[in-house]
């Protein structure tokens, strides 16, 4: 699978202010930056990407700019001695409907995955964790899931997928790959 296709390269302003303090999380993470010079994942064990996705969030319009603002404050983290590889993919061009985006993401997810790499999604809205949730459908694979949130986001059985709805998607969905949910900071 060309993962490529499936992003856009970042935004050069967003790095060039901090290109001369070389111990910054930003100069150390591989950064997809230009249209022909999509990173090798070769030796990558953390991919991060965006997912500027804000369609069916109930209440939080706007979280589509997120991927970049958490760029913004964490490229500007002190960089740490560590043995892993980074690098950032960009941002996922979004696709015609919702549910092509929860496509994309569920595909690209699987295919990191199974090529050892940890996936690190930026921004959307909380209905994206539907889709990350089936990547391990598709990986047959039990997965974990820990919330940070005041809601349990339950919705009704009859209602679609929204970001305050897609818990109770996960809980129902048949076959069923959920061993774990966490929630921290109900309300």
């Amino acid at each position: 699978m060309d993962l490529s296709v499936y992003f856009k390269p970042l935004d050069k302003e967003i790095f060039d202010r901090y290109s001369q303090q070389k111990n910054l999380i930003g100069n150390v993470v591989t950064r997809y930056l230009e249209e022909e010079k999509f990173p090798d994942l070769t030796e990558i064990k953390i991919a991060i990407f965006g997912v500027p996705e804000d369609r069916n969030s109930f209440g939080n319009r706007g979280c589509a700019e997120a991927p970049d603002k958490i760029r913004e404050r964490f490229y500007k983290l002190k960089a740490v001695s560590h043995p892993y590889r980074i690098a950032d993919l960009g941002n996922l061009r979004l696709g015609e409907t919702v549910n092509d985006t929860y496509a994309a993401v569920s595909g690209i997810m699987v295919e990191l995955i199974r090529e050892g790499i940890l996936p690190i999604i930026l921004g959307g809205s909380q209905d994206l964790t539907f889709a990350q949730y089936v990547a391990y459908q598709k990986l047959e694979e039990t997965v974990n899931i820990v919330s940070v949130d005041a809601y349990f986001d339950l919705g009704t059985t009859d209602e679609n997928l929204r970001s305050h709805s897609y818990l109770g998607k996960i809980i129902l969905h048949e076959p069923n790959f959920l061993f774990n949910f966490s929630n921290i900071g109900y309300q």
